[in-house]
């Protein structure tokens, strides 16, 4: 047997291993994504209260009458 026989299924081995590797960082990828919003979620939700009190502020100044 030559080494033409050979190739075609180690060719197909090392692709599926590259495939492999490929879907699980991607698949780590996808997860950090995931985090990364649920972090920002909860940064803006903390947001709320600091937003509400500058528009309050806001609206007592745009109340006074300024000279």
């Amino acid at each position: 047997m030559d080494a033409a026989w050979f190739a075609p299924s180690a060719v197909l081995i090392a692709g599926a291993a590259g495939a492999a590797v490929l879907l699980r960082r991607l698949a780590g990828a996808v997860t950090e994504l995931a985090a990364s919003q649920r972090r920002l979620r909860r940064l803006e939700d903390a947001m709320i209260p600091v937003r509400v009190e500058t528009r309050r502020a806001r609206a007592s100044i745009d109340r006074h009458r300024h000279r």
